[in-house]
């Protein structure tokens, strides 16, 4: 016999035992948080911002010392970038002849379901903000200059790996761990793998195995690779797949401690019958890029399987 819960320790637990279910899901979903930078204060709600340090930029001459002279020194700042977070929510509903069924089963998938459809949304917020980025490589760049210009064909190559990797060391994009990140649709990876399959390294085969990321699968020319299947195209003369190569601080991200469970028994609102309840979350979460030098999107297209 199936007990709709509405109040009291039952309801409560069940909460909790969403929440849960629903983080079980979450987490492993997140691609693009994992690399992001948190904020210096964050409450979820307000304002949030983060300080980056200026660069310095003295010359040998400029720092010859005299005996005795007392020098001038050097200005040093911060510049502070700030985002105020969005709320987003999602909730799906469950009819009473299905919680009759097989309740506890029903309430953990749809919990599970809302939990990695919620991770999908922040990575989407995420890649929304970084892939406004202002470097750029369009495939072959001795003939794409535009994302217009690129043709079914313009595949992603070891060259255009080595470019993207020589263009953040020339702008001192820091490394993480002593490379650049990339993440990349598992088209995009699959046809890199086969081209490069000489210089290509599995991650298995890593002969000093740091902490691999989440879907890490392999490096190329002081490049990891993060494989995602949440990576976003675009739509032009033909689908366009974007590869993010980052440093460390590339972009920031709001904390996701927000992120709350919402369970609605049968007979909430305006169900005079007890026929639908409902599953749900919402989350205030917010991206913003902090360094243009430290991101380079590859644009190319991408056999599909």
């Amino acid at each position: 016999m199936w007990v709709n819960i509405k109040s009291g320790i039952g309801a409560n637990y069940l909460q909790t035992k969403l929440y849960k279910t629903l983080l079980e899901n979450f987490e492993p979903n997140l691609y693009f948080y994992s690399m992001g930078e948190k904020p210096m204060v964050d409450n979820g709600i307000g304002t949030v911002s983060w300080a980056k340090a200026s660069k310095l930029s003295v010359t040998a001459a400029t720092a010859t010392l005299t005996e005795g002279v007392v020098p001038n020194s050097t200005a040093f700042t911060y510049t502070v970038i700030s985002t105020t977070p969005t709320q987003y929510g999602i909730y799906v509903e469950v009819s009473d002849r299905l919680l009759k069924a097989a309740p506890t089963k029903i309430l953990a998938d749809a919990g599970k379901e809302v939990g990695a459809n919620m991770a999908r949304i922040i990575d989407q917020v995420i890649q929304t903000e970084i892939m406004a980025g202002t470097n750029v490589i369009y495939s072959d760049i001795s003939v794409n200059s535009a994302r217009t210009d690129i043709a079914t064909t313009d595949l992603i190559t070891s060259s255009v790996i080595r470019k993207a990797h020589t263009k953040l060391v020339s702008l001192d994009a820091p490394q993480i761990g002593g490379y650049y990140v990339a993440v990349a649709h598992p088209f995009v990876a699959g046809d890199l793998q086969s081209e490069a399959s000489g210089a290509w390294i599995e991650f298995s085969k890593y002969t000093t195995p740091d902490k691999l990321f989440k879907g890490e699968v392999g490096a190329l020319y002081g490049v990891r690779f993060v494989v995602s299947s949440n990576v976003q195209t675009f739509t032009s003369t033909t689908t366009v797949y974007p590869t993010l190569v980052m440093g460390a601080g590339a972009y920031g991200v709001t904390e996701w401690a927000s992120l709350e469970t919402i369970y609605k028994p049968l007979g909430s609102g305006a169900d005079p019958l007890n026929q639908v309840a409902s599953v749900g979350a919402k989350v205030d979460f917010s991206a913003k890029r902090l360094q243009e030098s430290a991101l380079c999107r590859i644009e190319t297209a991408a056999i599909s399987v």
